[in-house]
Formats: structure tokens, C-alpha cells, sequence
């Protein structure tokens, strides 16, 4: 019985150290969007994504609605769902998501890790962030549409980042726990 309640004790404190590391970088992180973003704007490199990428995924969400049986239109600034329009702009197609799934990796693979290994977690990790923020968008529409654009509008402006960092945290530690292996060194023995 005092095993169970030890193993619960450690699962509890782990999410709570979890759920505080969040909330410590989640202004961090929105700091380091915004200046992203006015990098992008100055050398006006936003343009290749509204006109190449917005498109794309308006087509994306579209489709996950009409699979949901929620009938969409897509154009190439937004999605028509139910008689309401979401546009979707440049800046909320999650590009600071791959920005920091770059930057995680130089923390993130330091160490001696297999070159097989690290492209499978390089690979899980844009796959992992295009879904995330297809899944985002997703549930911006959603709220928008069942809920109302004042819950959408909290969604999109605060808790998608908690929910994009807490994919961070899951990806990392799926990564470490079953993707990442060592490198095995040669060893020789001793005359």
C-alpha cells in the first residue's frame, strides 16, 4: 500500500514541477514570438507564407472539418465553416513552433547521441509540430464556431501556447525515453 501511495506521490510531484516549468516559460516564449515576428515583418519574409503556406493550410483544416462531418470551404486566406469565416494569417501558422523545435535541439541533443536516432526525433518533432498546429487551428475553429469568438480568441491568444509548450514537454520526453540512444564507444582491452 505505502509503494502505491510513494508512486502517486512522485507521479503528482512530476506534474507539478511540470505545470510550474510551464508557467515560468510561457512568458519567455511569448516575448521570444514577438520578436520574431518583427524580424519577419522587417525583412517582409511573411509574404512567402501568405502566399504559399496559408493557403495550404486552410485546404488542411478544411478538410479535418469536412472529416468531422462539419461541412468547409477553403480559400487562400481561410476556411468557411458553418456560415462563419476564420481567416487564417501568416502569423498564426505556427512558424514559432518550428523555430522553437530548432532551437530545442541544440539543448536538446547535447550529449552523444546515434545520427540514426536524432533524425528520428528531428523527423517526430516537424511532424509532431505541423499536427500540433494543425490540431490548434483546428480548435480555434471549433470554439469560434460552437462557442463563440470570445472563446476562440482566449484560446488562440493564450492557451494554444500552453498547449504548444506542453507538446514540447511530451515530445522531449518521448524522445529521451524511447527514441534517443547513446552511442556505444569502442572499448579495448588491456594488454
Amino acid at each position: 500500500m505505502s509503494d502505491l501511495i510513494l508512486r502517486e506521490k512522485n507521479r503528482f510531484s512530476s506534474l507539478f514541477l511540470m505545470v510550474a516549468l510551464l508557467l515560468m516559460v510561457i512568458p519567455f516564449i511569448s516575448t521570444f514570438n514577438e520578436f520574431l515576428t518583427k524580424i519577419l515583418l522587417n525583412f517582409k519574409l511573411y509574404a512567402l507564407l501568405e502566399s504559399v503556406v496559408v493557403p495550404y493550410e486552410a485546404k488542411v483544416v478544411a478538410g479535418f472539418y469536412n472529416m468531422l462531418g462539419i461541412t468547409a470551404a477553403a480559400n487562400n486566406y481561410g476556411v468557411w465553416v458553418k456560415n462563419m469565416y476564420l481567416e487564417i494569417q501568416w502569423n498564426c501558422l505556427g512558424w514559432q513552433s518550428v523555430v522553437l523545435l530548432i532551437a530545442s535541439y541544440i539543448t536538446g541533443f547535447q550529449g552523444k547521441f546515434t545520427l540514426s536516432s536524432r533524425i528520428e526525433v528531428i523527423i517526430i518533432g516537424f511532424m509532431g509540430v505541423y499536427l500540433i498546429n494543425m490540431f490548434r487551428i483546428l480548435i480555434v475553429g471549433l470554439l469560434a464556431t460552437f462557442w463563440g469568438k470570445y472563446a476562440a480568441f482566449i484560446f488562440h491568444d493564450w492557451l494554444s501556447l500552453v498547449f504548444v509548450i506542453g507538446w514540447f514537454f511530451a515530445y522531449w520526453w518521448f524522445s529521451y525515453s524511447f527514441v534517443l540512444e547513446e552511442e556505444q564507444g569502442v572499448k579495448y582491452k588491456s594488454a
